[in-house]
């Protein structure tokens, strides 16, 4: 049987968010089928055992190179697919969680985001509030308060909209370098 999830990566926009979604879609028994262009609108899983499986997603700049795919494929990791640049791995285990190989640029891009929107937050939030203020008290002749009313409600709901995803890109999680590479642990 299959199932169909929408816009699962615009309500889990933190590559950890998104791993651990499908780690725990994966542990009620719904498997990714396969990741394509279409799978940040709709994502499509395939009822079966519940099972414990890592999701790694990782950020590869096209054309991958030639042992990319083979690299992680000898470890054990199957590829699910990709959308754009950026490939979605998994491996079902047992015991201990595996350790992902994620690069430092999903994370790195992720800060990024937070940072632009939480300036885009920021700027049309006071916007709106010198609108609303300038609505109030009506200093330009022949401008009645409506017309600051409405720019203002729609400099807020951007804002609003802004600070929303900026926090929960924030909330990403960027794993110590031991846990991304344990042979580093005894340095």
């Amino acid at each position: 049987m299959t199932t169909t999830a929408w816009l699962v990566p615009v309500r889990h926009l933190s590559p950890a968010s998104l791993e651990r979604y499908l780690e725990r879609q994966a542990a009620r028994g719904r498997h990714v089928e396969h990741v394509s262009a279409l799978s940040p609108l709709r994502m499509r899983f395939t009822e079966s055992a519940p099972a414990q499986v890592r999701y790694v997603l990782d950020h590869r700049a096209q054309p991958a190179p030639s042992d990319y795919y083979t690299f992680r494929e000898d470890r054990g990791w199957e590829h699910a697919g990709a959308v754009g640049d950026l490939h979605v791995w998994r491996m079902e285990y047992t015991g201990e969680r595996p350790v992902g190989f994620i690069g430092d640029d999903v994370y790195r891009r992720a800060n990024s985001w937070t940072l632009r929107l939480g300036l885009v937050a920021a700027i049309t939030l006071i916007g709106a509030v010198v609108l609303g203020v300038l609505a109030a008290i009506d200093p330009v002749a022949g401008a009645g308060p409506r017309d600051f009313w409405a720019p203002a409600i729609a400099l807020a709901v951007v804002g609003v909209i802004s600070a929303v995803v900026a926090a929960q890109l924030g909330v990403t999680r960027r794993p110590a370098p031991v846990e991304r590479f344990p042979e580093l642990a005894g340095r």
